[in-house]
């Protein structure tokens, strides 16, 4: 099987009996952001709490990645978005928009890890290479993505959101023939889809580079302690 591993990640120390305490402003698996204890947030935290607990955490366990440590505290993005709940509900239910906007699954994390690998974004890059094995992408393809390389082996549609994808977040423009490639195949409404989940992950990868959020262990048996 080909090594998935992202490039240039920083040397992650695994989750379990991972110091949750920093002395030093990255050490930790919140980055730059201390993790919070569920029993420190205030009532508006605490309901943006049990809404990620409940979706974000329970979806991320199924595709196989860590979105909370079993003393309940969030890692990844939602960290930071407990901190700004009027900020980070609408970003939810963005999120939400775009996943019942018939995008198939396949095509969804190839758009996902195109954004991520450009900006080096580590743990959308480890959250979505377990997604993107669910959604039965081929082990080399996600390597390629990984790498920021052209993917083989993808279906069609998929390789298009890949190119799409790609001419937004490095060339900043989509020339004429890939627009109209992309309307014929797509249709307008889904190419809009395509294009707001490009940007709902610049967003994502943003707040991940910002807060220097590093992904956990990739050795994804492992149980996460505090």
């Amino acid at each position: 099987m080909p090594d998935l591993r992202w490039r240039n990640a920083p040397r992650v120390p695994s989750v379990e009996g991972m110091n949750e305490h920093p002395t030093n402003k990255t050490s930790g698996l919140g980055g730059r952001l201390p993790l919070l204890p569920p029993d420190t947030l205030d009532e508006a935290q605490r309901a943006l709490y049990d809404r990620l607990s409940a979706t974000r955490a329970r979806s991320a366990e199924e595709a196989g990645y860590t979105a909370a440590l079993p003393d309940g505290r969030l890692i990844g993005p939602f960290n930071a978005l407990l901190r700004t709940p009027h900020i980070a509900r609408p970003l939810l239910e963005w999120a939400q928009a775009l996943t019942r906007a018939g995008i198939p699954a396949d095509v969804r994390e190839v758009v996902i890890l195109t954004v991520a690998a450009h900006w080096r974004a580590d743990y959308a890059l480890y959250a979505h290479t377990a997604a993107a094995e669910k959604a039965g992408l081929p082990d080399l393809a996600i390597a390629s993505l990984l790498h920021g390389e052209a993917p083989r082996g993808l279906r069609p549609d998929a390789d298009l959101a890949h190119r799409l994808a790609t001419a937004l977040v490095r060339d900043h423009r989509v020339r004429d023939d890939l627009y109209d490639e992309a309307v014929a195949a797509f249709g307008t409404n889904t190419l809009i889809a395509l294009v707001s989940l490009v940007g709902q992950y610049l967003s994502t990868s943003a707040l991940l580079a910002c807060f220097q959020v590093p992904a956990p262990s990739s050795d994804r048996t492992e149980e996460p302690a505090a």
